[in-house]
């Protein structure tokens, strides 16, 4: 049996839904954005054209998949930017102290 407009709709908020808990509560890995499937979607066969019922939640799911992917990308980017100024630092610690003890 076909998989329903209802039922795929409801998946991708659930998904949706998993993805802003997670940036919520700390920066997504790689996982949480795999398994959110956050890439080019295709529906699935079968479900033939959107009902006139449903545009209006699909036009709303699409919006905040938008605005996810959006906040995704900005942490891409700020992310870049700390890699890279942790890989300007020596790779080993100086060999001289840093620090004196002055009360012996």
């Amino acid at each position: 049996m076909a998989e329903s407009w209802d039922a795929v709709l409801d998946r991708l908020e659930t998904d949706l839904a998993a993805v802003e808990r997670s940036l919520a509560e700390r920066a997504p890995t790689e996982s949480d954005v795999e398994a959110a499937q956050l890439r080019t979607w295709v529906p699935p066969r079968g479900l033939g054209p959107l009902p006139d019922r449903l545009i209006d939640r699909a036009r709303e799911l699409a919006a905040a998949q938008a605005r996810v992917a959006e906040r995704l990308d900005l942490l891409h980017t700020a992310t870049a930017h700390q890699l890279s100024a942790l890989r300007s630092l020596p790779a080993t610690p100086p060999r001289t102290p840093v620090f004196v003890d002055v009360r012996g």
